[in-house]
This record gives C-alpha cells, sequence and structure tokens, in this order.
C-alpha cells in the first residue's frame, strides 16, 4: 500500500510539472514572437511591467488570448488552442508576472 501511495504521489507530482512545463511551451511556441522569450516585449507590449489593458485576473486574461484585441495584432486564439492551453498558458504567464511585481525576488 505504501509503495502505492508513494507512487501516485510521484505520478502526482510529475503530472503537475509538466502541466507548468506545458504552459511555457505553449507561450514559447505561440506568444514569444511578440511577446518575448521572457515576456519582456518586443512588437508587442512586456507582460511584466505595468499592469495590463485588459485585465490581470485569469478570467480576464483568458478572455483577452480567446478572443484577441480588435484593432492591434492579437489574434484571437481560440480556434487555434483549446481551452486547457489557454488555461496553461494563462497560469504561465501569470505566474511569471507574479514573480517579477516590484519588491519580490526576481530570481530566474
Amino acid at each position: 500500500m505504501k509503495q502505492i501511495l508513494i507512487l501516485t504521489g510521484a505520478f502526482l507530482l510529475g503530472t503537475m510539472s509538466l502541466s507548468a512545463q506545458s504552459g511555457q511551451e505553449i507561450y514559447m511556441n505561440y506568444c514569444s514572437a511578440c511577446h518575448g522569450k521572457k515576456l519582456e516585449g518586443g512588437q508587442a507590449p512586456s507582460l511584466l511591467s505595468g499592469k495590463w489593458k485588459h485585465g490581470e485576473t485569469k478570467k480576464a486574461v483568458i478572455q483577452t488570448i480567446k478572443k484577441g484585441v480588435a484593432n492591434t495584432a492579437m489574434m484571437a486564439w481560440e480556434n487555434m488552442l483549446t481551452t486547457k492551453q489557454i488555461e496553461e498558458v494563462t497560469d504561465y504567464m501569470l505566474s511569471l508576472k507574479k514573480k517579477n511585481k516590484p519588491g519580490t525576488d526576481q530570481k530566474r
């Protein structure tokens, strides 16, 4: 029984790591060309500094990714990414934004 619990725990930890890594991979594949490899900006605004114009809640970010932003280069991704992928990339971006708030430890 103890071995089953240990294996289950290891599997769950591995799954969580894959999910976080998946968000990063999605970002690198679809977002980094415009927003930079480290969310620093480029063709599109930085996702690390300042307030996000369209909201910083998970719900607002998901909506922005799904629907895009009219009259900008930010296209709608709802037909190219699954709901799960959009949630994973949102979680990844929000986690980096949180790590980079002024006054927080910015180890990378």
